[in-house]
């Protein structure tokens, strides 16, 4: 009987090796992006380090520390702590470390989509984030020069104002000047839209009829939209 290849536990030893590494390099990456919020928020709030030090209680070195993403140690509770001083709120969202493709519901979806869309449209399938380390990618983004569009394809609304909230950081991240919403147009989905009411039409000013009509001219729609098909 043959024994294991042990060429092979050493590649999966370091392919583990390798994801924490980089999984410390985005930690890294996220205390600075955590850090520069925090400042931006104490700035808007006119406080000084050294009050929202003596808030929590800590040095004026030690914030400064914070906002410039320096506490490797820093945790959820600390952070949450001085968020709150400053008038924010954290939210924490995994995703997974192997990115997953669009479905085959999505990619038919995206496909009724692209047909009512200009041809003049640019467009990318499955556009990664530019940030090291980070896995999540854009369903679709539509680009012409001067407006580039985040495309996401939902073929199930399970929780609008989640989804939306996810779909926003990820157009923030990619840095798309509009968010396009295409959600599959079954009954469920239209009670939720329905249910969800005047948080759609402040998070989407654009309905299908405007959003579709912009884009088939090859437009900036000017706004975010929501498309039902």
């Amino acid at each position: 009987m043959a024994g294991k290849d042990p060429s092979a536990s050493i590649g999966a030893m370091g392919n583990r090796q390798s994801v924490v590494r980089e999984a410390a390099r985005f930690a890294e990456w996220v205390l600075r992006e955590v850090g520069r919020e925090l400042r931006v928020a104490r700035l808007i709030a006119g406080m000084t380090q050294g009050q929202v030090a003596g808030v929590l209680g800590t040095s004026i070195s030690h914030v400064s520390r914070v906002e410039h993403g320096l506490i490797k140690g820093a945790g959820l509770v600390a952070l949450s702590r001085h968020a709150a001083v400053v008038g924010l709120k954290p939210w924490i969202k995994l995703y997974p470390i192997v990115g997953r493709p669009l479905d085959r519901a999505q990619l038919a979806l995206f496909a009724k989509f692209r047909d009512r869309i200009a041809g003049t449209w640019r467009v990318t399938l499955e556009a990664p984030m530019p940030i090291p380390g980070d896995l999540r990618a854009a369903d679709a983004l539509l680009a012409m020069p001067g407006c580039q569009c985040m495309v996401e394809i939902i073929t199930r609304l399970a929780d609008f104002q989640a989804q939306v909230r996810m779909a926003h950081r990820k157009q923030r991240d990619i840095g798309a000047s509009r968010l396009i919403l295409v959600v599959a147009g079954n009954d469920t989905n239209r009670r939720a839209v329905r249910d969800a009411g005047a948080a759609v039409r402040d998070a989407f000013p654009l309905d299908t009829r405007a959003t579709l009509a912009a884009l088939t001219s090859g437009v900036d729609p000017g706004a975010d939209g929501l498309v039902l098909l």
